[in-house]
């Protein structure tokens, strides 16, 4: 739930066609909950705190056979919190997760297509914006952050299969 009324702010998400809309929320759920979800593995104690508030140590956890997939959780998170992104720039990366014109059942693709690459231009401005604030030296170049951040789409993707 907390997904689709996510989604509902997305500008542009209510015009694309109610099929593609919930081809999106299937498919991105999952990686969408991940990146929400980052925040509550705490890198320097080595502990997940859940939604309920208690608090486990990956040690815990893997005695209690959630090793793989909690490893790999683990590692997109660290590699996440690495990139020190702040609220809006999380949100927007988050919303590019979501809006993906590669998933499979996807209608109309090019209306897809034109949401994914005005939330990435955002996004690409939104990050740069902020690193030429901190390093002159990327006024007028894609920052190393908003790269990294790119290639943990990937490891979503396979975090989600």
């Amino acid at each position: 739930r907390e997904v689709v009324e996510f989604a509902k702010h997305i500008p542009g998400f209510s015009t694309l066609t109610q099929n593609d809309q919930v081809t999106l929320l299937k498919a991105g759920t999952f990686e969408v909950l991940m990146v929400r979800f980052s925040s509550l593995f705490n890198m320097k104690d080595q502990t997940v705190t859940f939604v309920s508030g208690a608090t486990y140590s990956l040690e815990e956890l893997r005695k209690m056979g959630m090793s793989e997939l909690l490893g790999a959780m683990f590692d997109f998170s660290q590699k996440l919190h690495s990139l020190d992104l702040n609220a809006e720039e999380l949100g927007l990366f988050t919303a590019m997760v979501l809006v993906s014109a590669d998933r499979s059942g996807i209608e109309n693709v090019a209306s897809v297509e034109e949401l994914q690459e005005n939330l990435i231009r955002a996004l690409r401005r939104l990050v740069n914006k902020s690193t030429a604030s901190t390093d002159p030296d990327h006024q007028n170049l894609d920052s190393p952050r908003f790269t990294r951040l790119l290639l943990r789409l990937p490891d979503l993707r396979s975090l989600n299969n």
